[in-house]
């Protein structure tokens, strides 16, 4: 709620309406907020690296961003069912990181076939997302490094982990 946000700011409501012109104001720049926080730049990823040391900087980094917005990440998914405006920052947000994991796999992926590269990339999607992170964190009760090892555990197997040496 607007009082919420303004006490986490140490400010009156009147104060943050001072600011914004109504609540949806307001939330949508929490969102931005949100999501600076949550699209940051990937590290660069050497694309000629042994896939696992890639795996692990891609697991690595997206745990680190999702932890840092996993409070607030019901917020989002509430504030997504009331604002087009927010449910079409939310889908760039996703293209965006499935545009990352094509980038950070490219190797492996470009050795196969459309649908084939197509399913993996929505699976490495599905699996590394915000969602992904909380149902891990939150519903499951793991630890950061407990839900890492998931999250590696499961990149590694959509690649046939179980086929390489």
């Amino acid at each position: 709620s607007s009082d919420l946000i303004a006490k986490l700011a140490g400010v009156s409501a009147r104060t943050v309406f001072q600011h914004f012109a109504d609540t949806a104001e307001l939330y949508l720049a929490v969102l931005g907020r949100v999501f600076s926080s949550v699209s940051s730049e990937a590290p660069p990823i050497n694309r000629q690296s042994p896939l696992d040391e890639r795996i692990g900087i891609v697991v690595g980094h997206r745990a680190t961003r999702y932890e840092t917005v996993r409070p607030m990440w019901t917020f989002v998914q509430t504030l997504q069912r009331r604002s087009a405006e927010a449910t079409e920052r939310i889908r760039e947000l996703y293209k965006g990181s499935r545009d990352q994991l094509a980038d950070s796999f490219g190797p492996e992926l470009s050795a196969l076939s459309a649908d084939k590269r197509e399913h993996i990339l929505n699976a490495l999607s599905l699996t590394l997302s915000p969602e992904g992170w909380n149902t891990l964190r939150d519903r499951l009760g793991l630890s950061a490094e407990q839900a890492k090892d998931e999250w590696r555990f499961v990149v590694d197997s959509i690649f046939g982990g179980d086929d390489r040496a």
